[in-house]
């Protein structure tokens, strides 16, 4: 158990030093914060559209289970935000004690997976920036997109698969 405890007060260390160092860059300059923490809604909201109405439209169960998912492991986890250990001016559009996971990386990188466009992977790097989220939480929420993906990948497969055996059948 101690092992544990030293490889999350490490963790947590470098997340708050990233985070630090983002902060002194931008303590002053709340103008900036405010500018990139649009960008990082913007380019989410168009990728969830253009993936939506002009790749396929049952992507949409996807973000919606995923979106679900990650605010029940935000309620669980509880984990304040970056900016609460810094400076609160830094709060737009958040809600205080719930950084992890992260659910703008989470329909970031589904965005890429789906789409293969390296522009939305620009996200979770600002979320990372205007204090938003820790280092860590990106991190976790890359590794459960994929599962998200994948989970959701076999079960579209199976569904086409079933309607392809019931129309053979039928």
């Amino acid at each position: 158990m101690r092992n544990n405890q030293i490889f999350l007060n490490k963790m947590f260390m470098i997340d708050y030093k990233i985070s630090e160092f983002f902060y002194e860059k931008l303590m002053d300059r709340l103008d900036i914060v405010y500018i990139i923490d649009a960008i990082s809604h913007l380019i989410n909201l168009f990728f969830i559209f253009y993936i939506i109405f002009f790749i396929n439209f049952s992507y949409i169960f996807l973000f919606t289970i995923s979106t679900a998912i990650t605010y029940l492991l935000k309620l669980i986890v509880n984990r304040k935000r970056p900016y609460y250990y810094f400076d609160k001016r830094f709060a737009i559009l958040v809600y205080e004690n719930h950084s992890f996971p992260s659910e703008h990386t989470i329909v970031a990188i589904l965005s890429f997976i789906i789409t293969g466009n390296i522009l939305v992977l620009i996200t979770p790097i600002l979320r990372i920036i205007t204090l938003k989220h820790w280092l860590s939480d990106a991190i976790f929420s890359i590794i459960l997109s994929f599962v998200f993906y994948y989970f959701f990948s076999s079960i579209i497969n199976f569904y086409g698969l079933f309607n392809q055996l019931i129309g053979f059948l039928i």
